[in-house]
C-alpha cells in the first residue's frame, strides 16, 4: 500500500509542477509574504503543504470554507469557486486591479 500512495503523492507534484503555471503571491495580488512560490491553473491555486499556514496567515486563506480547499499528497488545492481565490486568479488570469486605491495607497505608507 505505502508503495501506491507514494506513486499517487509523485503522480500529484509532476502534475501540479508540469500543468500548473508557477508565479509568486504578488502576481495573483497577495503579500508577498503570503507564499514563495505558488501554482495556478484557470480555476486552482496549488501550494505546498509546508507553506500553506504562511499563505492562510497573510494571503488570508484560513477564510476560505473547507468545501473549496483540497489536500492531496503533499500539496494543497484551492479552488476558484471561492469568491476570494476566484479574485486572486483574476488578478493573474485578467489582469484585473484586485486591489483598489485605499489598499495600495495603505502598502506605500
Amino acid at each position: 500500500m505505502y508503495n501506491e500512495l507514494y506513486e499517487i503523492g509523485r503522480q500529484v507534484t509532476a502534475l501540479v509542477t508540469e500543468q500548473m503555471t508557477e508565479v509568486t503571491a504578488e502576481e495573483v495580488g497577495l503579500d508577498r509574504r503570503a507564499a514563495y512560490r505558488l501554482y495556478v491553473s484557470e480555476d486552482t491555486i496549488a501550494v505546498s503543504k509546508d507553506a500553506d499556514r504562511t499563505l492562510q496567515y497573510y494571503g488570508g486563506f484560513e477564510y476560505v470554507d473547507k468545501e473549496y480547499r483540497q489536500e492531496m499528497g503533499d500539496w494543497v488545492f484551492y479552488f476558484a469557486d471561492d469568491e476570494r481565490i476566484g479574485d486572486h486568479l483574476a488578478q493573474y488570469f485578467e489582469g484585473d486591479d484586485y486591489y483598489d486605491d485605499e489598499d495600495r495607497a495603505a502598502e506605500e505608507a
